[in-house]
């Protein structure tokens, strides 16, 4: 694990991996504390253990939180269920860095304003969409960048096609979970369990 472990008080910056559970100062986004008592603050992503849990944990908690999370917004506004509103849009379209780029299943490559331009024009074209995250893995975590596979399972589409997927993410105190999207790569599956 990379980070200091520090063990006095005060304000700390950064990615702090603390065990023995005397966190104190100014907490601003990503704590990951498994017993509950940071206290004060800190920048940037502060990873406790003195609980059981550990920072990979924490990292594979954030990136399935973020990943369920990307995809609810996304089912909510391809199905109509959310309105046609800058500000739910801006819900997906935040989470997305401005070098984003998607390599498509059908081997297309794509550019954050492509993206964003087929999603927002898309709002309510798919009212019986449902969308299923599963088998969520961290791949690899260095410094800011976080690297997540997992499968999204699709119904209701007409032709519900599956898919696996690789996420980068780069580490924001400021967006949900800590997380914003850098990349993401899909792949079709070879075949569709039921189920």
């Amino acid at each position: 694990m990379t980070g200091p472990h520090a063990a006095a008080g005060g304000t700390v910056a950064g990615g702090v991996h603390r065990t023995d559970g005397t966190a104190r100062g100014t907490v601003a986004g990503g704590v990951h504390a498994a017993d509950g008592t940071a206290r004060g603050t800190v920048a940037g992503g502060v990873h406790r253990t003195d609980a059981g849990g550990s920072r990979e944990a924490a990292d594979r908690a954030a990136c399935r939180a973020e990943i369920v999370r990307l995809h609810e917004v996304l089912e909510r506004w391809l199905s109509g269920r959310a309105p046609r509103t800058a500000e739910e849009f801006a819900a997906f379209a935040r989470a997305h860095l401005p070098g984003f780029t998607l390599s498509g299943p059908d081997g297309s490559s794509l550019t954050r304003d492509q993206v964003l331009a087929w999603v927002e024009a898309a709002h309510g074209r798919t009212p019986g969409i449902g969308i299923r995250i599963r088998e969520v893995e961290l791949v690899a975590a260095d410094g800011p960048l976080l690297v997540a596979a997992y499968q999204e399972w699709q119904r209701g589409t007409g032709a519900d096609r599956n898919r696996r997927a690789t996420a980068v993410f780069l580490r924001d105190p400021a967006a949900p979970h800590g997380l914003r999207w850098r990349h993401l790569h899909e792949t079709w599956m070879p075949e569709t369990p039921t189920g």
